[in-house]
């Protein structure tokens, strides 16, 4: 069974998956992406 994406929510499969981690109130939390939803993320960290 795959995991969900934590933006949209979707069914991720194998290595469709991207693993991020965020800083949040001086702590790291570790999220899952789908392949989409990583590329949008990576578009809005470049500027």
């Amino acid at each position: 069974m795959g995991e969900k994406c934590f933006y949209c929510t979707d069914d991720i499969e194998g290595n469709h998956m991207h693993r991020i981690t965020f800083d949040v109130a001086d702590s790291e939390r570790e999220e899952i992406l789908c392949r989409d939803c990583y590329q949008e993320w990576l578009q809005g960290i470049k500027g």
